[in-house]
Order: structure tokens, then C-alpha cells, then sequence
């Protein structure tokens, strides 16, 4: 098959997303696949000089991640050969848009077969929120929680869940932005923490 390997990306796991993406172009090749790669803020990838590089293990900054969200802008990626030629994409994407249905819809419009689950599911359980939600309402066992915007009074939390809470973003993968707080010291310092770090909202 001509399999195209999405990685990279412009969310905090993008440096996760490069090393796991080489690993599946890899396997992929291994198994006698065709396979190309594109980074979504970048364009099309050259899988061996990726290989010759170093993945960065810290996340990406806020700061760095705004350059990469521009960079992005001029990759129209449902227009490249490499995604309409493919028989299937491989999403090898993490967090951000890679995950919350934004690349899945892209796909779909492009009548692009992929892997994984579709926008609507992808999106749902992006946020963390909602999904929160949805669980309660099918029945599914969850923790508490509270849903903070910004300007929110931060008390309710201690009044409501207590110590300890974890305090991640709402619409992030993995653990970037997450902190377990037990002493009430360190829960405004967690929640600005997961504001620099979200995409969205902290939920708890």
C-alpha cells in the first residue's frame, strides 16, 4: 500500500509525535508498505534525515508552538500528493490538533481514508470536559470535577472536589500542563500552570 505517515504537528507532544511516527514509518516499511511522511506544520518529511536527528524530550513553549501554528498556516496539507495519493494515512499525530478532530474532518473532506476514530469521536474526547459528561450520562463511572474559565473563583475547588485534585488543561494530551496539587499553596500556581499550557479551559 502507499501509506503516508502524519508526525510532528503543532501541538506540546510534537516532539513524542516525530519519534513515534519514525518508529511506525519504520515498521511500515519493514512490512513492504510505501511509506511517505508529512509534518502538518511543516510539510513533506525526509524520514532518514529525521532519523539522523535528535527529538527534542522537553515540550515545546507556548511561544514556540505560536511559530509553529504560523508555519502551519502555509502547508495546505489536504493539497499535498502525498496525502491524496495515499491509500491510507497513518495519523501518528498527539495532542492538539492531531487529535481533537480538526485533521479527521481535513481528511474526511478530502475523501482521505485514515486511521483511528473519526472527527466527531476525536473531538469529543479531546475535552475533557464534555467527555466528562458524556461518561456520567451513559453511566460510566468518573471522578468529580469543576471546569475552570478564567476570572473563575478557584475556592469552589477546595469546596467542592479538595485535597488532592489534579489540575490539567481541558483540551490537552498526555500530561503536558498537568499538576497534582495537595496543599492549597499550590493550587493557583497548577492553574496558571495549565492556562500557559492549555488550548483551552483547565478542567479538574
Amino acid at each position: 500500500m502507499n501509506i503516508t505517515v502524519l508526525l510532528g504537528g503543532t501541538s506540546s507532544e510534537r516532539d513524542v509525535s516525530l519519534a513515534s511516527g519514525l518508529r511506525i514509518a519504520g515498521a511500515l516499511v519493514a512490512r513492504g508498505h510505501t511509506v511517505r511522511a508529512v509534518d502538518p506544520a511543516h510539510g513533506p518529511v525526509d524520514l532518514a534525515e529525521l532519523a539522523a536527528h535528535h527529538v527534542e524530550t522537553r515540550p515545546p513553549t507556548p511561544e514556540e508552538l505560536a511559530e509553529l501554528e504560523l508555519a502551519a498556516r502555509a502547508v495546505r496539507l489536504g493539497e499535498l500528493a502525498e496525502v491524496q495519493e495515499a491509500d491510507v494515512v497513518f495519523l501518528a499525530l498527539h495532542g492538539g490538533r492531531g487529535e481533537d478532530g480538526t485533521i479527521q474532518a481535513l481528511l474526511d473532506l478530502q475523501g482521505v481514508r485514515y486511521t483511528g476514530s473519526g472527527h466527531l469521536a476525536s473531538a469529543l474526547a479531546m475535552d475533557k470536559d464534555l467527555s466528562k459528561h458524556l461518561f456520567r450520562a451513559a453511566g460510566v463511572g468518573t471522578a468529580d470535577w469543576q471546569m475552570l474559565v478564567r476570572g473563575d473563583d478557584v475556592e469552589r475547588v477546595e469546596n467542592t472536589i479538595g485535597y488532592p485534585v489534579v489540575v490539567k488543561p481541558s483540551k490537552q494530551g498526555s500530561t503536558v500542563g498537568l499538576s497534582v496539587v495537595k496543599r492549597p499553596e499550590e493550587l493557583r500556581p497548577a492553574i496558571r500552570e495549565a492556562f500557559r499550557r492549555g488550548a483551552s479551559s483547565p478542567s479538574r
